[in-house]
């Protein structure tokens, strides 16, 4: 017994200094990671390190526990590594899975044995989870739970009964691996669908997770368990080595395997955790740990990513059209394949709706750009989809057809029509994954998986320039006048093509625009194009950000802002396609870009300038459409009922609005605008709040007049500050009769999701409050200062630039505004031009999480104009100055 006990306290101690010993090899793996060691060399040291410690422990405690637990660790028992640990895929600061698998009647000696290893594991700081289960056990569990199924999959042997792991290993592949293939295949599909919804449903997600979004480890693990169950073959090797895996896809896969094992490992260690969210910190500090360094036109980081998106996109899709291919054909389909399928002009086979080529035929299809297109054409013409390994093969053999082939005036034709529509997008999509898209529009290629290093896009830049295609197209059934504008439009492969070309010039050296504009004349000398279509797709792509520019941030009711931009965009065909352009190009950013205000502004500049360029200027202002708009308010049940509310009635308040107004906001919106305005007494405020469940965000409308209390746009800016609101938009109107109705669009970081009802009327009789001139807004923003709610950017790309503008307006001064954002700015510029002396009488506000580009138009207390030089540079430097003082604040 004395030889027991002095064991038991060896034991305790070697316990004790587990944690320095697991302390001591992180730092060493963390050397080796930082050192540059590969993914699969890091994995396989902390998986040894750890099968060491397991071990070690598992004879120890068989050594001490006396003879039971001798007689259960090596005859009755065995420890078994599962998940990850189990395929040796251990990462510095991964979970540790075992399981305990024992005879029946010996699980009180097991439960004795695993907390024996278990203990000094926990306590040394592994995360380790456990199992003790019979081989019964086992198997019934993963008879009813396929994620069980899956870890025991993968499960390996460790320690104790080697003949118990075989029994199980034997007994589990017969009856539960090699059964219900498709149901099982079925279930991790659906598995992943739900963790595509969680962790992000596109490869592009901005700050991805590595191993959960789509493109990441775990779509890898998907195919390795469909290898196993379909075929036996667990691993890229095997499944290569028994021909099973294509060796291009085999070497792909690995590729971006050890790629995604790197990267995981250095988030690991600079975490000290198990980080696997690779965010904008970790994107810039894996890019210099990459050796990648910035170039005058593209940053290192977005280079680093760019490799990150093309390893995640193409593992992604090899391992989906794998699973796929393990799935087993139906007896009716194998059936129907003793029969013809259904040609199509010679080539062409359908069956089951998926479009493929007749087999004698392939190589010659291969080999013909124009027999491709004529496939791809075929498929959008019929609404149907191209077999997924077709699409494999055409992306092997499209670098193996001479370039010169691609200009054929065949492959031109088909081309454009491809563009006309209708089902443009997938068909682009589908060609863009083949990488024969960019055979045609060589760009393409070059910014495939090309980030931009901003909170404002949310797409790389090939797949923002397919999205916006798409957002185009789908204006094509809408009832609005953009959907309109989309089907009144003759030439749609024109403006496709535009919109396509928009942003490829982005990665380069220059200007996007400049660069895009020479793209086009490169893509249409290729195709073909005539003189006039050229010159249209160069304009529309080379000046793709005008119509943007001009509606948010100049006011088209000045004449000298609208008869410059007329003469700039020529024709009314040509307004039509840009119009659309830019819409669908804002939609294409992100969720929600594309407000109804926003649409508003580029539909009233659209209004504004076709009759200028059509000369039909006894269209414009559109009493009819008012009519209508003022039926449809009147008839709102907030306003329906009241006495002396009539159509005609509404028909006089809307027209004290600017016309962006009557066409921008809803009809719910503008009852609750005219109720309030209705209740508004001399010295009133009124404050209206909402929120849009689709978007997440708050919207707040200040009703009250002109001479309520000087700066008034300044003051509620600072109360939201002050309120922990972050302003992502706002419109200010001062009507004719002098009623202010300022709306902001906010987000409450306070709340997840809708915030209650008792909040907003918070934030609102706060507003009411300052503008009333019962407490100073100084006094809200002290109560309010709290640390920031926001993460920024790792450093600021843009600095900050006032520009003033003294000749597009002749009652104006405007003000132009570029900065980074952080909460509470808006409230600093505008406090910053009423502490200049200047009034504020229109803004445009554009607000994104990492950048603001503000527009206010300005004159002096007498409403005048502002002429001086020296006071223009005052002013300029003034704003400037507040700005920076503000940011330097917020950044110490």
């Amino acid at each position: 017994m004395e030889h027991d006990s002095s064991r038991t306290s060896v034991s305790e101690a070697e316990a004790s200094n587990l944690g320095a010993l697991l302390e001591e090899y992180r730092r060493i793996i963390t050397q080796r990671v930082m050192d540059g060691a590969p993914g699969a060399e890091i994995l396989s040291a902390m998986t040894e390190f750890a099968d060491g410690l397991i071990v070690g422990r598992y004879r120890d405690a068989v050594r001490q526990g006396g003879d039971e637990l001798a007689n259960a660790g090596l005859r009755q028992c065995c420890v078994m590594a599962l998940g990850g640990y189990g395929r040796r895929e251990l990462a510095p600061h991964s979970d540790i899975d075992l399981m305990f698998l024992f005879q029946p009647g010996s699980d009180k000696p097991v439960e004795s044995l695993a907390r024996a290893i278990l203990h000094p594991l926990w306590d040394c700081g592994f995360q380790v989870g456990h199992s003790v289960r019979t081989i019964a056990d086992s198997i019934e569990l993963a008879e009813a739970d396929s994620t069980v199924k899956t870890s025991m999959m993968e499960a390996r042997f460790l320690a104790g009964s080697a003949d118990l792991f075989q029994e199980f290993h034997q007994r589990y592949l017969r009856k539960v691996v090699t059964k219900n293939t498709d149901l099982y295949l079925d279930q991790k599909l659906e598995e992943r669908r739900r963790e595509y919804e969680k962790f992000g449903e596109t490869v592009y997600l901005l700050e991805p997770n590595v191993k959960k979004s789509k493109g990441g480890l775990r779509d890898l693990h998907l195919l390795q368990w469909a290898g196993m169950a379909r075929f036996h073959a667990p691993t890229i090797r095997e499944l290569s080595d028994r021909g099973i895996l294509s060796r291009a896809d085999s070497m792909a896969l690995t590729e971006a395997r050890d790629f995604l094992w790197r990267v995981r490992a250095l988030l690991h260690v600079h975490a000290g955790t198990a980080q696997e969210i690779l965010t904008f910190d970790e994107q810039v500090l894996l890019a210099q740990h990459f050796g990648y360094q910035d170039q005058p036109h593209l940053l290192a980081v977005e280079q680093f990513m760019q490799l990150y998106y093309q390893h995640t996109m193409g593992l992604h899709e090899r391992c989906m059209r794998f699973v796929e291919r393990c799935r087993s054909v139906p007896v009716w389909r194998r059936l129907a394949r003793l029969f013809p399928a259904p040609r199509v002009e010679e080539y062409f086979v359908i069956r089951s709706g998926v479009l493929t080529v007749a087999e004698e035929h392939r190589a010659k299809v291969l080999e013909s750009p124009a027999l491709l297109l004529r496939l791809f054409d075929l498929a959008r013409e019929r609404s149907l989809t191209i077999e997924p390994p077709l699409l494999e093969d055409i992306h092997r053999h499209v670098d193996h057809v001479a370039v010169g082939v691609y200009r054929a005036p065949e492959v031109s034709r088909i081309f454009l029509r491809i563009m006309t529509g209708p089902r443009t997008t997938p068909t682009l999509e589908a060609m863009h994954r083949a990488h024969l898209l960019e055979k045609l529009v060589p760009a393409m290629g070059t910014v495939r998986g090309l980030m931009q290093f901003n909170h404002y896009h949310k797409y790389t830049v090939d797949e923002h320039s397919l999205l916006a295609v798409g957002r185009a197209e789908a204006l094509g059934p809408e009832s609005s006048l953009l959907g309109e504008i989309y089907r009144s439009i003759k030439r749609k492969d024109i403006l496709h093509l535009a919109v396509l070309m928009h942003d490829l010039g982005k990665g380069r050296e220059e200007d996007h625009s400049d660069v895009g504009r020479r793209l086009c004349e490169e893509v249409g000398s290729r195709l073909g194009l005539d003189e006039q279509d050229l010159r249209t797709l160069s304009f529309l792509v080379h000046r793709h950000l005008l119509m943007a520019h001009t509606a948010f941030r100049r006011d088209p009711n000045d004449e000298k802002v609208v008869l410059p931009f007329a003469r700039e965009v020529g024709t009314p065909e040509v307004l039509k396609k840009l119009v659309v352009l830019t819409a669908a190009d804002i939609a294409a950013v992100g969720p929600g870009v594309l407000t109804k205000w926003k649409e508003s502004l580029l539909i009233e500049l659209y209004g504004k300038t076709m009759p200028e360029l059509s000369g039909d200027r006894e269209a414009q202002g559109a009493p009819e459409q008012l009519a209508q708009v003022a039926e449809d308010v009147s008839r709102h049940p907030v306003l329906a009922g009241q006495a002396d509310v009539d159509r005609t009635w509404v028909a006089e308040q809307l027209k004290l609005f600017p016309e962006r107004y009557v066409y921008g906001t809803t009809t719910a919106r503008m009852a609750a605008h005219l109720s309030a305005v209705r209740r508004l007494h001399p010295g009133e405020v009124v404050v209206e709040s909402d929120f849009n469940r689709e978007l997440g965000i708050c919207e707040y409308t200040v009703i009250t007049h002109n001479e309520v209390t000087p700066g008034i746009f300044s003051k509620i800016a600072g109360v939201m500050a002050g309120s922990g609101l972050q302003i992502l938009d706002a419109q200010i109107l001062t009507r004719a009769d002098g009623i202010v109705v300022d709306t902001f669009q906010v987000t409450d970081p306070d709340f997840h999701g809708e915030p209650p009802a008792e909040r907003r009327h918070t934030v609102g009789d706060r507003i009411a409050a300052v503008l009333k001139g019962w407490e100073h807004v100084d006094d809200v923003l002290r109560r309010g200062a709290r640390l920031k709610l926001t993460r920024q950017l790792p450093k600021a790309r843009e600095a900050t630039e006032v520009r003033i503008d003294n000749e597009t307006s002749d009652g104006f001064t405007i003000v132009d505004v570029f900065a980074d954002d952080r909460q509470g700015l808006l409230h600093v510029i505008t406090n910053a031009i009423f502490q200049l002396g200047l009034s504020i009488h229109a803004a445009r506000i554009s607000t994104r999480l990492d950048q603001v580009a503000d527009v206010f138009y300005v004159t002096d207390q007498s409403g005048k104009k502002l002429s001086d030089q020296a006071h223009l540079e005052r002013v300029r430097a003034g704003i400037e100055i507040a700005i920076e003082k503000f940011l330097e604040a917020k950044a110490a």
